[in-house]
């Protein structure tokens, strides 16, 4: 189908709302299974959503102060990823990590993490009662790195910013990634993925091209 004017609309937002729209009737449960939701859930317990700032609407909710949100921010951060700078630094696939970069503590360095998890949006997002599926899609372009934030790395970013949330949060779920991209092999070569790979992070198997999701949909 031909969009506005005849002109196909390539974008990743649009091909994201495409492929996913669907499964907000209910079918998002098959979609869950197919990343490893166990066991098997009844389709009115799993959601999902798009586009998803959790951080950032979950302190809305909360009417969290500012520094009262940036305290809870580094404290878990602290907790779950103090050696995230190193492990990064380590792969060796990244450009050189500036100063600031993974760093939770010095000038500004709370507030500039604090202000990385709230700007933080993820693509897909589908919940379970156990589980928080967090997607990013790619569709002709790359993941992104930008060396202004503290958390650089996009993937490495998302999980980092559902991780802290869960726990500020209460929620006790496990934080599955996935991505969806034009090719799985090239999605495989890309360092972001194969990092989050070799920290545990991201399953193999949860490395799915566009015609995964749409199979997930006649299951």
């Amino acid at each position: 189908m031909s969009g506005i004017l005849g002109i196909e609309n390539r974008t990743e937002n649009w091909r994201t709302a495409e492929y996913f729209s669907p499964m907000f009737s209910g079918k998002s449960y098959k979609f869950a299974e197919v990343l490893g939701a166990t066991p098997a859930f009844p389709p009115n317990e799993v959601r999902i959503e798009l586009f998803w700032t959790g951080i950032r609407d979950y302190r809305y909710r909360e009417g969290i102060p500012r520094k009262d949100l940036e305290k809870s921010v580094v404290e878990v951060y602290d907790r779950n990823f103090s050696n995230l700078r190193g492990d990064v630094s380590r792969f060796q696939e990244f450009a050189e990590l500036a100063g600031g970069h993974y760093v939770s503590h010095g000038e500004r360095a709370e507030s500039r993490l604090t202000n990385n998890l709230l700007g933080t949006e993820v693509d897909v997002v589908l919940e379970t009662p156990k589980h928080l599926f967090i997607g990013e899609v790619k569709h002709e372009s790359t993941f992104g790195a930008n060396g202004k934030l503290v958390l650089v790395h996009q993937l490495v970013r998302q999980y980092v910013t559902a991780t802290i949330l869960l726990q500020i949060a209460g929620e006790r779920k496990e934080v599955i990634p996935f991505v969806v991209g034009d090719s799985t092999d090239y999605l495989n070569k890309t360092s972001q993925v194969r990092f989050m790979i070799s920290q545990g992070w991201l399953s193999q198997a949860n490395v799915l091209d566009w015609g995964d999701v749409k199979r997930a949909q006649v299951l």
